[in-house]
């Protein structure tokens, strides 16, 4: 039995902000020293959890298309779009992660860092593409740009092929994770192009 469209939003907008929960009442133990549940570098730890999340985002948005079609989940298409939203918020958490805590907002190192670490910059246009799919994201917009609008928001393709490249390029000991998202993009995307909603 399937819920009511509204109760559903509600609940997949609520497990949606599971991960953000989790990061603040993190923070905030450790702040109070009571546990040290990010480890030794609890920025970085931050950064890669909200990177992590992004992409879970990114790729559950890709996957929405195909599991409607192999598997009659019709209930989920009008979900895709606040999958969609959250996928911009997690990625846009990712990079104030990235300038709080490991940059710390020293702008002036910003151009030393991003020809040291290239991903820096793959994954800022990954950003950079999504705000206006975000922008673009309502029923208005929708009308306003007819046929345009679906070719606008293609633009998705592109970023989740960027988010695979922005994580593999830090691979250092730990490869599995990235080239497991890789692999799982890659299969995404080939049911995801077969056949265009």
């Amino acid at each position: 039995m399937v819920l009511n469209l509204t109760i559903r939003r509600w609940l997949i907008g609520l497990l949606c902000l599971f991960p953000l929960i989790y990061m603040v009442q993190a923070m905030v133990r450790v702040q109070l020293g009571e546990w040290d549940l990010l480890g030794p570098e609890p920025g970085k730890t931050l950064t890669h959890f909200s990177g992590t999340w992004a992409f879970n985002f990114l790729l559950g948005v890709l996957a929405v298309t195909p599991v409607v079609r192999l598997g009659r989940q019709k209930w989920l298409m009008p979900h895709r779009r606040m999958l969609g939203l959250y996928a911009f918020f997690y990625v846009t958490l990712h990079g104030v992660a990235y300038l709080w805590f490991l940059l710390g907002w020293r702008w002036q190192d910003l151009a030393e860092e991003v020809v040291e670490r290239p991903y820096l910059l793959i994954g800022t246009l990954g950003w950079l593409l999504l705000v206006p799919l975000a922008i673009t994201s309502t029923k208005g917009w929708q009308r306003s740009l007819g046929r345009r609008w679906k070719a606008l928001h293609r633009l998705s393709y592109i970023v989740v092929v960027l988010a695979s490249v922005h994580y593999l390029l830090q691979i250092r000991a730990g490869w599995f994770e990235p080239v497991a998202y890789t692999v799982l993009t890659v299969i995404l995307l080939s049911l995801r192009t077969k056949k265009s909603f």
